[in-house]
């Protein structure tokens, strides 16, 4: 659940930064990062919830689906540094 919650922040905060780059008067703003960020945090919100059902469903594999959802938080959060550096975001 902490996994899904993380992944709904941080898209939060792309929101955020693309509405704060869109704010900047100087230069056009380089939001093309936005969407493949979107969905690469939307696609580990579901598989945040996909652990939390095996989890729920099968006692024997319920370490293996903790330890997957706790791994989730820190590829969430390399994704939203690295996503817009690789597409040539700000």
């Amino acid at each position: 659940m902490l996994a899904f919650l993380w992944s709904g922040f941080l898209i939060f905060g792309d929101v955020i930064v693309t509405l704060a780059s869109l704010l900047n008067d100087n230069s056009e703003p380089q939001t093309g990062w936005f969407y493949p960020a979107v969905i690469g945090h939307c696609v580990l919100a579901a598989a945040s919830v996909i652990a939390l059902r095996v989890g729920l469903r099968s006692p024997s594999q319920r370490r293996a689906a903790a330890i997957a959802a706790w791994l989730i938080i820190p590829v969430g959060l390399g994704w939203a540094a690295l996503i817009p550096r690789l597409l040539g975001g700000s």
